[in-house]
């Protein structure tokens, strides 16, 4: 009936490791991120029980300040860049769901034609 299955689940394929690396992209993202801030917050908690005097509490704070605006800048930055993955992604899956469609249509039309020689 259906003569070449490779031709035909070659996009669903395709699909499937597409998927797999998109996830193993997000889950070394959030491994990375988890690492980054278990160190950051190991950091401050060091600089905030080395505080002293009123002089190295205005230091910590002005320090907290920066890294709340730098924290800020980065996630602006990481979001864009999570916007244009996902949306790479997105191309991508309605590419192959496309292809998919295609390589469906074709092998059904040759599958009725063959069907209908034999039945003339």
């Amino acid at each position: 009936m259906l003569n070449n299955l490779e031709t035909l689940f070659a996009p669903a394929k395709k699909l499937a490791e597409l998927n797999k690396a998109q996830f193993e992209k997000v889950v070394a993202a959030q491994q990375a991120a988890a690492k980054e801030y278990v160190a950051l917050t190991e950091a401050r908690i060091k600089a905030a029980a080395a505080i002293k005097d009123i002089e190295g509490l205005n230091t910590f704070v002005k320090e907290q300040v920066e890294l709340a605006q730098s924290g800020f800048e980065k996630v602006q930055a990481e979001s864009k860049v999570l916007i244009e993955d996902a949306k790479s992604y997105n191309d991508e899956v309605i590419k192959l769901v496309q292809e998919g469609n295609a390589v469906m249509t074709e092998e059904v039309k040759e599958t009725v034609k063959k069907a209908a020689k034999k039945a003339a």
